[in-house]
């Protein structure tokens, strides 16, 4: 473990349908090797044009501070995902993203920070925003609020519920 706390931006995905209580789950394990500052608004992904509720995501991000390194922060992320087996016998979809720590960058086989996507997906980065809106990113040398205001506006989702629902247990 490090002598400092480090700070992180992690994104959360799991199934809307019954994926509140996994959703929970996550933020348990996580505040169990920290403390969770801030959370994003909980946004409804739809997967499909049809917008059914049954093939939707919830979606979030967490400000994370944490005195874990980064490749035990890594590890701890990649415990919470759980790979599915095909068809009938999937698991539950449940997507855990470590999106950035400190202001490092990282490029590994294991690990790229910042997370490539977040500034390419508009939920990732409004999100990030939303949680962290003053966290400078150490490539485009702006903070998330700037980015967030000149990303492309979010389709297939919309606001589901607040945040610290999920963080109150």
């Amino acid at each position: 473990m490090s002598p400092h706390r480090h700070s992180t931006l992690v994104y959360i995905a799991v199934d809307l349908v019954g994926g509140q209580e996994k959703a929970k789950d996550h933020l348990r394990k996580l505040a169990e090797c920290g403390e969770i500052i801030s959370t994003s608004s909980i946004y409804k992904r739809y997967l499909t044009s049809e917008q059914q509720d049954l093939s939707a995501r919830m979606e979030f991000v967490i400000r994370f501070e944490t005195y874990l390194g980064v490749d035990q922060m890594l590890h701890l992320v990649l415990s919470l995902c759980e790979p599915g087996a095909s068809g009938l016998a999937q698991k539950n979809y449940s997507e855990v993203i470590l999106l950035v720590f400190d202001d490092m960058i990282l490029m590994s086989p294991r690990l790229t920070l910042p997370y490539p996507q977040m500034h390419q997906d508009p939920l990732i980065i409004r999100c990030s925003a939303e949680a962290w809106g003053q966290y400078e990113h150490p490539i485009y040398q702006k903070n998330l609020s700037e980015i967030s205001k000149s990303a492309p506006s979010v389709k297939q989702a919309e606001f589901y519920m607040q945040g610290k629902s999920l963080v109150d247990f």
